[in-house]
């Protein structure tokens, strides 16, 4: 059932927000989406930063983050109706589907853009925008909502007097409007954020995370609402801008950085006691070496990293292991110390179902090139 807000407008490059759009903003609301687009921005490397400028242009990070509200009252884009948002019965449990929602779309767009050498430009700007303000809308509790009031549009409320909304609205743009909610008052609860925060991609965790606050979302009687309901859930909304702009950054870094040129690896290990190319090394099995090549590819989980030298996974012909109990040897989160980076690395290589890895423990056995 599609949400009584939820609809499309036509594409526009650069545009004024007119007091009708603010009236009638969707999601968080044009201040509440260029807040989670500013937060990212904050934390994409240099290079990622420019190449999304560049697929901008004239075009502002608030704009392109409320494209997908801004664009809401074109017929041509009602198939995106259902991408903003997934509902579904209160008693029930997220089950996966090929349904056209949220998670599904996001899931969808990231996937499109790893693959953006195959895609033109128009649509790696499209896909932008859809990542901007997709990424806000999974994290406003009601966008992963209950479908008996469609994600709290049926819920009427008033607060202090001043405005009769329903509930979704007032979740929108309320608090943030009356609250004052800026990117200071999210970014103070940085230090609180979790590192998987921002280094674990998973849309389905986010969305259940985001679904998980309802109980403090309907924690009211009857029709009106307090001050200290406002006070409460004002640092629940700033706290959810901000996981949406660390994910959204994190999201970024890993699809618009710039890809170096290839090193002469060769001559490199030349200068190394028992140096060798990744490449050479399964016929190197229990020595112990220095590997320097390309780090193709990363893959994070709570439990172990494991990073990719010389190609892309599967066909790399060495893996370099971290396990958790590691990862606070660390000054960053993997991913961002080792993407797209040309390193020499110190260990001994073993096997591992038949496949060459090295098991790294401390920064100081990893030599980053320029």
């Amino acid at each position: 059932m599609l949400h009584l807000f939820r609809s499309t407008k036509k594409i526009v490059l650069v545009i004024l927000f007119s007091c009708s759009l603010l009236k009638n903003a969707n999601a968080w609301g044009p201040e509440g989406h260029a807040i989670v687009g500013r937060i990212a921005m904050q934390f994409v490397s240099n290079d990622v930063r420019q190449n999304i400028l560049g697929i901008l242009g004239n075009m502002s990070i608030d704009t392109a983050a409320n494209w997908m509200d801004i664009v809401r009252s074109n017929p041509d884009y009602d198939f995106m109706k259902s991408w903003h948002y997934i509902d579904f019965a209160k008693e029930k449990l997220y089950t996966a589907s090929n349904d056209e929602n949220i998670v599904n779309r996001l899931l969808l767009t990231f996937n499109e853009l790893k693959h953006k050498k195959t895609l033109c430009a128009e649509q790696i700007r499209t896909d932008l925008f859809i990542l901007l303000h997709l990424m806000g809308d999974l994290h406003m509790p009601l966008h992963n909502g209950y479908d008996e009031d469609l994600g709290g549009n049926k819920r009427m409320v008033q607060y202090d007097t001043l405005k009769t909304h329903n509930l979704h609205t007032f979740w929108d743009v309320d608090i943030i409007e009356f609250g004052k909610i800026k990117d200071g008052d999210c970014l103070q609860y940085l230090t609180e954020m979790k590192k998987d925060t921002i280094q674990t991609i998973d849309f389905v965790s986010w969305m259940k995370e985001s679904r998980g606050l309802l109980d403090g979302v309907y924690n009211f009687q009857g029709f009106t609402l307090t001050k200290e309901y406002l006070a409460t859930n004002k640092i629940v909304v700033s706290k959810q801008l901000l996981k949406a702009g660390l994910r959204l950054a994190l999201l970024l870094n890993k699809l618009f950085y710039s890809q170096k040129q290839l090193l002469d690896y060769k001559a490199i290990t030349s200068n190394y006691k028992n140096g060798l190319l990744a490449t050479e090394a399964l016929q190197n099995t229990g020595k112990s070496v220095t590997v320097c090549e390309r780090v193709y590819n990363i893959k994070a989980s709570a439990t172990i990293t494991q990073i990719s030298l010389g190609a892309a996974y599967p066909n790399n012909p060495l893996t370099i292991i971290v396990f958790a109990k590691n990862y606070e040897n660390f000054p960053l989160p993997l991913e961002e110390m080792f993407r797209d980076k040309d390193i020499c690395v110190k260990g001994k290589i073993e096997l591992y179902k038949g496949k060459p890895q090295i098991i790294l423990e401390k920064p100081s056995d990893v030599e980053f090139l320029k």
